[in-house]
């Protein structure tokens, strides 16, 4: 069978891509990190979760973001 090839994404189309790529990944690492972080802090601290933990995994889902966008930029 003859399958048609499938057409090329638009540039505005792969913007959007990337976009969201980026943003899943932002979302994937600050809930690993995130978790990570807790169940560190909870381990070690007798069950304290602080506010600077919170930020901590939210500035690493933060910059990590940033790095997968930079990322993907360079490599166009």
């Amino acid at each position: 069978m003859h399958e048609a090839p499938t057409p090329a994404p638009t540039p505005e189309r792969d913007a959007r891509s990337r976009a969201l790529r980026t943003l899943l990944q932002a979302l994937a690492v600050t809930v690993i990190v995130g978790a990570a972080t807790a169940v560190s802090e909870l381990a070690t601290d007798g069950g304290v979760l602080t506010l600077a933990t919170v930020g901590t995994a939210a500035g690493t889902g933060a910059l990590m973001a940033v790095a997968a966008y930079v990322q993907r930029r360079l490599g166009r």
